[in-house]
């Protein structure tokens, strides 16, 4: 079962990645402390969209982490880090945006956590949330997960 821990300050995506990812093997944990710590060792690492600045993040085998924050330091270097956001140098991004659709832009590969490479690709999606960050949150999960588009809503931010 893989262990996904999400860093929010809100506890706003911590609940829509765990109603999303019901069915699959892995366990969603989330911390809105200061200095997150989890018990257990993370394959991914979500830092939310309006987290703090990282200083030093427990080890984790993904991270996934907004690109307008600076890059945080990790006890032990992850695999693969994957940043989302508006900037051209984030690996996922949104092309375009409306009140039904995103494309999102996968700008660089990266590994998936059971094996496999996400190719770079344009992925246009539902989108009903008011949060065009968290939804970029949830898509980079759900890639780094496995998941391609439409094996889950997981796609689709629940209206806060």
């Amino acid at each position: 079962m893989w262990q996904v821990g999400v860093w929010e300050p809100e506890g706003s995506l911590s609940p829509i990645l765990a109603q999303r990812t019901q069915g699959l093997p892995c366990f969603i944990r989330a911390c809105s402390a200061r200095c997150p710590h989890w018990s257990v060792e993370l394959d991914v690492l979500v830092v939310a969209p309006h987290a703090p600045c990282p200083l030093c993040l427990p080890p984790c085998a993904h991270v996934l982490v907004p690109g307008n924050v600076p890059a945080p330091q990790f006890a032990l270097p992850p695999a693969a880090v994957v940043s989302y956001g508006c900037a051209s140098r984030d690996t996922l991004t949104l092309s375009s945006l409306s009140h039904t659709r995103a494309s999102v832009a996968v700008q660089r590969e990266f590994p998936r956590l059971g094996g496999g490479m996400v190719e770079r690709q344009e992925l246009v999606l539902p989108y009903t949330g008011p949060d065009p960050m968290a939804f970029l949150a949830q898509v980079g999960t759900a890639l780094l997960l496995g998941l391609e588009p439409g094996d889950s809503g997981l796609y689709v931010p629940e209206t806060m």
